[in-house]
């Protein structure tokens, strides 16, 4: 019997340990989507409870908590943080195959050199020895992005956004652009263009309230469709002085119903009066923000990311409650191939589809994805061939599991070709959540290891190296057109 999480965790051959211990271990993090807050990257103030830093927003836990009979004061509610970490500790005991079991773990072996298994008997003597080592090195956001050797960081911003946190963090000068050309171990960190808000007009009062903001952020009032466009590439020029080079974009279908300017006038016009437009309006609207958007990325040389399939807030009154991001999110089993295909294909028909990484929540549609990714690949009108250019992304937020990465790395593989692809993102709020990336790494050359040992990779050791470091952090690095800090961009 194995012992739980040794070194050789999830690495089942020879071929996936040497991979792993000597290729893939310690490479440098590119976190290119997560949901970190700049001010706290800004401020930088210490931590002092390992419970506020798990439970302080992480519906992943939530959920877990909840399925296992936890009131709702010890999740999302105003239970001390005490009372909190033994609800978690005790709903972890009953989650085996739960993801958060082992990141959990990694997480306390890899900040805290604390190797105990996590129960609610020894919780609180856990959380205090935590606490004290957290004391004792004034541990904080910075030194953790350092501990865990993150390169870059893309948070997930509105256009609206004024970037003043990013723009005091690149101004600092012990962690900001000047430090990290020094080569000074510390992150870059970037934002990432979010225009989801512009694009629903489901709640037609936040739309206009939110398209008021967008237009005092872009110095114009809009009235009309073109205003809005004009605003956003505005803004999408702010973002990119700032060093963003990345757009993030959540659609539960992808849309596409084109149409003309004066039927789009008309939609903001209607939008604007205080009135509800009618869903195909709505979807009219969406499919022109996100064309706009996406030619903007195509001129400015930026990564397009489209996570599809999250059915949000399905939960009336938790939402009511908590709001936003609280927990009660599903996998949609909508129809998306279609319509994503008539999308790519107007983009790439005019020559202005930029590099773009696809998710799905959904990983039925795993298969179609990969296709439909290899459909746009290549380079047709002339352009500079760009490996990966269009890739189906990583295993997605209910899917970066053991068996949900392993479907998807092979999948994936079967279909399409994985050496361009840029492998994890962390998706995540917490800055202890890094683990997750060597979770990604073991996955990687236990599949990958498998494939040596069973003789379908060549058993040259440089061969299967070279797959793993790539997809581990050197594409990443590559792809995104994003300057590297040079400590992490010496490394080969």
């Amino acid at each position: 019997m194995k012992a739980f999480m040794d070194k050789d965790f999830l690495l089942d051959t020879p071929s996936a340990r040497s991979l792993f211990h000597h290729k893939a271990d310690g490479l440098p993090i590119f976190d290119y989507h997560c949901h970190l807050s700049p001010r706290e990257i800004a401020e930088d103030r210490p931590f002092t409870d390992i419970a506020q830093i798990w439970l302080g927003g992480d519906h992943y836990k939530w959920r877990v908590m909840r399925s296992n009979g936890a009131e709702e004061s010890l999740c999302s509610g105003k239970a001390g943080w005490a009372d909190k970490f033994v609800a978690y500790a005790a709903a972890l005991e009953k989650s085996p195959g739960n993801p958060v079991l082992h990141w959990s773990h990694l997480e306390l072996r890899r900040s805290y050199g604390i190797d105990d298994i996590l129960t609610a008997r020894n919780a609180l003597e856990i959380r205090e020895r935590a606490n004290a080592i957290i004391r004792e090195r004034g541990d904080s956001p910075r030194s953790m992005l350092k501990h865990y050797k993150v390169a870059v960081v893309c948070t997930t911003d509105d256009p609206a956004d004024d970037l003043r946190w990013h723009d005091a963090i690149a101004a600092d000068p012990g962690f900001g652009v000047a430090a990290a050309a020094s080569g000074a171990r510390c992150s870059r960190i970037l934002p990432a263009f979010r225009p989801d808000k512009a694009m629903n007009a489901s709640d037609a009062g936040a739309w206009r309230a939110y398209i008021a903001q967008l237009g005092a952020a872009a110095g114009l009032e809009i009235r009309s469709f073109a205003d809005l466009t004009e605003a956003l590439s505005r803004r999408h020029a702010f973002f990119h002085e700032r060093g963003c080079r990345l757009s993030d974009h959540a659609l539960l279908v992808p849309p596409f119903a084109p149409a003309t300017e004066e039927e789009l006038d008309t939609i903001v016009a209607l939008l604007l009066s205080g009135r509800s437009a009618e869903e195909r309006a709505r979807e009219k609207l969406a499919t022109a923000v996100l064309l706009h958007v996406a030619r903007l990325n195509a001129k400015a040389g930026w990564v397009m990311q489209l996570h599809i399939g999250a059915l949000r807030n399905t939960n009336s009154r938790l939402f009511r409650l908590y709001g936003p991001d609280g927990g009660g999110d599903a996998i949609s089993d909508a129809v998306i191939i279609a319509p994503l295909a008539s999308f790519l294909d107007c983009l790439d028909a005019e020559g202005s589809l930029p590099k773009t990484i696809l998710y799905s929540l959904d990983d039925t549609k795993n298969a179609s994805l990969a296709t439909l990714a290899q459909c746009f690949a290549g380079s047709y009108s002339g352009e500079k061939g760009v490996a990966g250019k269009l890739q189906y992304g990583a295993a997605w937020w209910f899917n970066d599991h053991l068996d949900g990465m392993i479907r998807h790395l092979v999948q994936t593989a079967s279909i399409s070709a994985i050496g361009p692809w840029v492998g994890m993102l962390t998706d995540s709020r917490s800055f202890l959540s890094y683990p997750r990336h060597e979770y990604f790494r073991r996955i990687l050359c236990k599949v990958v290891g498998r494939w040596v040992e069973d003789g379908e990779l060549p058993g040259d050791e440089a061969y299967a190296a070279s797959l793993v470091r790539n997809i581990s952090w050197f594409n990443a690095r590559d792809y995104f057109g994003v300057e590297i800090p040079a400590w992490a961009a010496h490394i080969r």
